[in-house]
């Protein structure tokens, strides 16, 4: 994947989130006189752009880890972050007791044995890497714990490689407004009238998260924020 492929396969999707978003907002919210707005319209515009915000951070990770894999790096020359990534299914498997092969003895071996088994198996992935260009499993290293908070980004950007310190402290908040807003309302809590100014904050807040992370996704690619020893 070329870095024009990442940054258009970014924006195309960052655009027809938005799109969708401003058809459902015109659809919903048709007239001008925002006091006629029905809370329940502007409820759902809320929940749907959380939806969209926390996709599109997912996708983006997603598509950063492919750019990583189509590099066919060496795992001597990628951030440290980008190897144990590489390594997480073998992490958990060795946390649990027991990989793959050891699964497969049934109840044949003791936990002792499966245990042991593990680590050899550890062990060898450890080998695979160094001889074979890093491949991350999106799938394992791609988690959002179905709640995105600014936690949770923090953990998935530092998986990534991608040290939280580029994000500025007004994304991580606008990200904490969004999710907030939209729990209350999951929760029952906000079944009071909206109050436009909120509503309108909270659709800016989420359309400038997602365009900020698009260009941090961009700027880790293009400016080589995965090599070993990159200052970022």
């Amino acid at each position: 994947m070329k870095l024009l492929d990442l940054r258009a396969e970014l924006e195309n999707d960052l655009s027809w989130r938005l799109d969708e978003l401003r058809h459902l907002r015109n659809l919903l919210l048709p007239t001008a006189d925002q006091e006629s707005w029905p809370v329940s319209s502007m409820r759902t515009l809320l929940v749907m752009q959380y939806a969209h915000l926390e996709g599109y951070v997912r996708n983006s990770a997603n598509i950063y880890v492919a750019f990583i894999n189509s590099i066919q790096a060496a795992a001597s020359d990628v951030r440290a972050e980008l190897v144990a990534a590489a390594l997480l299914q073998e992490f958990e498997a060795v946390r649990k007791g027991g990989g793959v092969e050891a699964q497969e003895d049934g109840d044949e071996n003791g936990v002792l044995l499966k245990r042991a088994k593990s680590q050899v198996a550890f062990v060898n992935k450890i080998r695979m890497i160094l001889e074979n260009p890093v491949e991350i499993d999106s799938g394992s290293a791609v988690s959002l714990d179905m709640n995105l908070s600014a936690d949770v980004l923090r953990r998935q950007l530092f998986v990534l490689g991608i040290p939280s310190e580029r994000v500025e402290r007004a994304q991580f908040s606008a990200l904490e407004f969004v999710r907030r807003t939209r729990h209350d309302i999951a929760h029952g809590n906000r079944k009071e009238r909206i109050s436009t100014g909120e509503f309108q904050a909270h659709t800016s807040q989420s359309e400038r998260f997602m365009s900020d992370l698009a260009r941090l996704i961009t700027s880790a690619a293009r400016d080589g924020w995965y090599r070993s020893g990159d200052g970022a």
